[in-house]
């Protein structure tokens, strides 16, 4: 199975859509934290913790956002969360992917 990216998924062009917009860009794309709390992605995006947690359990189930293994609160996109800490059947796809956007800088 293919990891997508959350571009790829998100509803574009709807309330909902600008709401996990702003969630994937305080996640994924704040360079500063690989890991992020579901009350700092909610002061930063301006949304509930309760929506934020909505959105979490979304992408779960879809594979695109993993729990820290040590804390229950903090977050990370599958592309950034280290490789070892990815499911076994992600991990060579994950590592191809990092080796591609590598090449790309």
């Amino acid at each position: 199975m293919k990891l997508k990216r959350w571009t790829e998924c998100y509803p574009h062009g709807t309330k909902e859509g600008d709401e996990e917009l702003n969630f994937f860009i305080s996640l994924a794309r704040n360079t500063k934290y690989v890991w992020r709390s579901t009350s700092g992605i909610a002061n930063e995006t301006g949304l509930s913790k309760e929506r934020v947690e909505e959105i979490i359990q979304k992408y779960v189930k879809l594979n695109m956002v993993y729990q820290h293994p040590k804390n229950d609160d903090n977050w990370g996109y599958w592309e950034r969360v280290p490789v070892d800490m990815l499911p076994k059947e992600h991990q060579s796809l994950v590592s191809k992917d990092q080796k591609q956007r590598m090449k790309k800088k």
